[in-house]
């Protein structure tokens, strides 16, 4: 549960045509699978969205991982227009940013630690052999932006994974205070389950934030969503980027 724990800023920002960010945001977008076991025998699935920021490295959300311990463990997959393509591209190593909370989006938030959870939910996949897409850069400041994701559909019980979506964010808001620095965004259309870890884009294609969750979701969707900024200068970035080499 996510509460109005800090003073925000909102900042209207004006739709940006999906087609207009196709070839870049929509091309190095891919689906991030995850198999994770459970102490009952069994496995826990988590799908999740993430895009490659270099030709062998994907960006996505520390939460995606959760329960992971091998590379073995997680895949991604690369799209041809809106539909994943085989075969997967096998993962070499993975890491998520040194203060990552593992399980924090199942415990009641509280304000004096969900800042901080929420700007460390983030992950890095070393790919076994570089993608043929081209890889995004990365922004520290935010913008009219586009988010990417690879979940659900929608809602229904019929709703269907792994059909790429691109989505203007109508609004976004940024922290104020002291902490951290996160972000809040409304879009254009729901983002769901499966979305999580998808990049949020700038006009130029440049990403700077991923997908960390959905704010009042229903059957798994909403149209607000919490944003983890990125800053490739960070120490917590470059202590994450240097676990994989």
């Amino acid at each position: 549960m996510f509460r109005p724990f800090v003073a925000a800023l909102l900042v209207a920002l004006p739709a940006i045509p999906a087609r207009a960010a196709d070839d870049g945001l929509g091309a190095a977008t891919v689906a991030v699978q995850a198999i994770a076991p459970t102490s009952d025998g069994r496995a826990r699935v988590s799908e999740c969205t993430g895009a490659l920021i270099a030709p062998d490295l994907v960006l996505t959300a520390g939460h995606c991982l959760d329960g992971i311990a091998a590379p073995s463990q997680v895949a991604a997959f690369a799209y041809e227009g809106d539909r994943p393509k085989a075969p997967p591209l096998r993962v070499a190593r993975f890491a998520r940013h040194p203060d990552h909370v593992v399980g924090w989006r199942e415990r009641a938030g509280d304000p004096s630690t969900r800042r901080s959870e929420i700007a460390a939910d983030l992950a890095l996949l070393k790919l076994a052999a570089p993608a043929s897409a081209r890889p995004l850069a990365l922004a520290t400041a935010g913008g009219p932006s586009l988010t990417a994701g690879t979940g659900r559909d929608g809602p229904g019980a019929d709703a269907r994974s792994g059909r790429l979506k691109l989505t203007p964010a109508t609004e976004v808001r940024f922290a104020t205070g002291e902490g951290p620095r996160i972000a809040f965004a409304s879009l254009a259309r729901a983002a769901c389950r499966g979305d999580s870890g998808g990049p949020v884009a700038a006009r130029d294609g440049a990403v700077w934030g991923v997908v960390a969750a959905i704010l009042k979701a229903r059957g798994g969707c909403g149209a607000r969503i919490v944003v983890t900024p990125v800053d490739p200068a960070s120490d917590g970035f470059r202590r994450m980027r240097a676990a994989l080499d």
